[in-house]
């Protein structure tokens, strides 16, 4: 049997993080772990010092239940440490009658350990308290802000709708007054009228696409099969195609199959004489670069960077521009660098974070 799994475009063979351990996630173990501590603490002392009069016992287990304290329950731990190292202290006492100067130290050493352990964790607690705060008040500001986008959607939705209904009927009496006046300079003017309404059509349509752009969160997209299902509307165009992408997915906005439209429509609308369009993919650094090439006769020079602004072109000018817009929602970016007279050339950079690969492994 295969199995399916995916690979990001710059893996490290890195597992995925796991949880917390137990013993900073786990309220529920802590005291009776900590009691257990405690009692061989003590045990470790009345057996060591008291029952076998060892005057000298090994610290290390003493750090060891400071520091789990201070890691629960902050400078809390200090306490325990103080405790431990009066426990010290006395027992060297009534041991050999003198108190020797290691057991201050090693009492202060404990003392300054468990200080700096809880100090460390109270700061991270507030640290993490700030951050709760944070993302709770940006949840709040995103429900709030989803809820006023959803209106200022309807509100343009309905005012569009409204806009485009009337600017029909004037383009409908415009062609009327243009079939029935003789006057030559009469039927100019309305050439013109027609045309500028025209114009306001695009631009209104142009709005609503552009409207969408970022209202829905980015998502996974296989890119061939996205590529796949734009070609298979221009079927009844004297235009073949091509695709060398395989098991490549982007990060992109919802509408990432615009951009493969506007690209196909671009060499559509001014290649020219273009029959043939390929799509590709090369690797570079850690990302891909998506290539789209056609065989028409180009872009000048002079207009690669321009063919994406707003409004530059034979027709309405939004195509690349959205493309562009669409791309730069996940850190993607376009650029034109084909040859002039010899096809038009478009590349998208994609980041590591934006792309991965679909591997197909067989689990046997």
């Amino acid at each position: 049997m295969q199995q399916n799994t995916r690979e990001n475009c710059n893996n490290t063979g890195r597992e995925p993080a796991t949880s917390e351990s137990w013993w900073t996630e786990s309220s529920f173990a802590r005291p009776y772990v900590f009691a257990l501590l405690l009692f061989a603490g003590l045990m470790l002392e009345l057996i060591i010092h008291i029952y076998l009069h060892i005057s000298v016992v090994y610290t290390q287990f003493f750090y060891l239940i400071v520091v789990i304290t201070g890691l629960w329950y902050g400078k809390k731990a200090i306490w325990i440490a103080l405790f431990f190292g009066v426990t010290q202290v006395s027992v060297s006492w009534i041991i050999t009658g003198t108190v020797p100067y290691e057991s201050f130290i090693r009492a202060g050493l404990l003392i300054l350990v468990a200080a700096v352990v809880g100090s460390i964790v109270d700061q991270m607690i507030l640290y993490r308290d700030a951050l709760r705060n944070q993302y709770l008040e940006l949840t709040v500001s995103k429900k709030a802000y989803e809820t006023a986008n959803k209106k200022l959607q309807l509100l343009s939705g309905i005012t569009r709708h409204d806009i485009l209904n009337q600017l029909t009927v004037l383009i409908g009496y415009l062609e009327m007054s243009r079939d029935t006046v003789t006057d030559p300079s009469q039927q100019g003017f309305l050439e013109k009228e027609l045309a500028a309404a025209g114009n306001i059509r695009h631009q209104i349509e142009f709005t609503r696409d552009y409207d969408n752009i970022g209202v829905r969160a980015p998502e996974w997209h296989g890119v061939y099969a996205g590529i796949d299902a734009v070609c298979k509307n221009y079927k009844g165009l004297d235009l073949s195609y091509s695709i060398d992408i395989n098991n490549l997915e982007i990060y992109a906005d919802p509408m990432l199959e615009k951009i493969y439209a506007n690209l196909i429509n671009n060499s559509i609308m001014h290649g020219e004489h273009v029959t043939n369009i390929h799509f590709s993919y090369i690797r570079s650094g850690d990302g891909v670069t998506l290539i789209y090439e056609d065989n028409g006769t180009g872009i000048p020079e002079g207009n690669k960077e321009k063919i994406f602004r707003k409004g530059f072109g034979k027709n309405t000018g939004f195509g690349l521009f959205l493309s562009r817009e669409i791309l730069s929602i996940t850190a993607m970016t376009i650029k034109e660098t084909g040859i002039y007279g010899k096809g038009a050339r478009f590349e998208i950079s994609v980041p590591a974070e934006s792309c991965r690969f679909t591997v197909t492994r067989d689990r046997n």
